[in-house]
């Protein structure tokens, strides 16, 4: 055997060994994945609508993929925490994201955090909510949205909203007050729990936050829902008009749940986490079951689509970064 093909098997040994550390450290192949559980990260505690809708997946995505998918609650710093972890795991598969564009958005515009979905692969968008709703205590005097509107022109900043400052609800509170020209000024409550408490403790005149939130004491008659901000009235809550209704064209606001891996995921792996995602999607047992918790209806964006629709959202929420920042 000459020195040249001595070395030359060296090299190929050693290429053998580093492609195997290489795979060991990655997981399995795409073909085979997955071969055992997968955590999903929900970024917030548990009990809230992203904990629901995150445990809710996994339970059918344990169904479509043959293997356990445990949620695992990473709460802190509005959803930045979890997220952060999921960005900086071993792209293997086996620890991925379920976070929504609100927050992740808004912490990025306000300098709370650099995060964005360009630090993720995307595998696709699992639930469109838009049922942000505006709630007042029925004994606040504040009877319709019209209400609300005319008495926050006439004493700017008077009345307090709950709000997650570094989140989706506050989004929606800015969006609002700059396509009605008035004036609400916005306290920090930080998660769904604490908003409640504020509005049923009269911290707060007003409440922002997606209808299923509230919806327990809004069926009580302990909370009104003023208008929601969306295109069209929700099925599950009828008489709630639209902001467009009230006058509020401009101020329609969605945020989308979505799937990620870390970046350098096989794309296999992606597109297969994707396409039984769209399986449960097409299945009327969980469209019940989202329905009657959140009032939402099943909405998809797939591996091919996702990112450019989660890159619409970022840009609707750039147009406010000014008012957003002022506080």
């Amino acid at each position: 055997m000459t020195k040249f093909t001595g070395a030359f098997k060296s090299v190929a040994a050693l290429c053998i060994v580093c492609a195997f550390i290489v795979s060991a450290a990655s997981g399995v192949g795409a073909g085979e994945w997955p071969s055992r559980g997968i955590e999903l990260i929900a970024p917030f505690r548990a009990g809230g609508d992203t904990d629901f809708h995150a445990r809710t997946y996994a339970k059918y995505l344990e169904r479509e993929l043959g293997q356990s998918v445990a949620v695992v609650n990473v709460d802190g710093a509005a959803g930045t925490i979890g997220a952060q972890q999921v960005a900086s795991s071993a792209p293997n598969g086996y620890r991925m994201l379920f976070y929504h564009t609100g927050n992740l958005f808004v912490n990025k515009l306000m300098g709370a955090a650099d995060l964005d979905h360009t630090f993720f692969d995307i595998a696709c968008i699992g639930v469109l909510d838009d049922t942000a709703v505006f709630v007042t205590k029925s004994d606040s005097g504040i009877t319709t949205a019209q209400d609300l509107i005319a008495k926050a022109k006439a004493a700017p900043d008077k009345i307090s909203a709950g709000v997650t400052i570094s989140g989706f609800s506050y989004f929606v509170l800015a969006k609002a007050q700059a396509g009605g020209d008035f004036s609400i000024h916005p306290v920090d409550y930080g998660n769904a729990a604490s908003l409640i408490s504020a509005l049923l403790g009269n911290h707060v005149q007003l409440v922002v936050n997606s209808y299923g939130v509230f919806k327990q004491y809004i069926d009580s008659k302990d909370m009104v829902p003023l208008m929601v901000a969306s295109e069209n009235r929700n099925p599950s809550f009828p008489d709630v008009p639209t902001v467009g209704e009230i006058g509020l064209k401009d101020a329609v606001a969605a945020r989308a749940y979505f799937f990620a891996f870390p970046k350098g995921t096989d794309p296999q792996i992606v597109k297969k986490l994707s396409d039984a995602v769209g399986r449960i999607y097409q299945n009327p047992e969980y469209a019940a079951e989202i329905k009657n918790a959140y009032c939402v209806v099943p909405f998809y964006r797939d591996v091919t689509t996702a990112t450019q629709y989660i890159e619409g959202l970022w840009q609707d929420i750039l147009k406010y970064e000014d008012i957003l920042l002022r506080q």
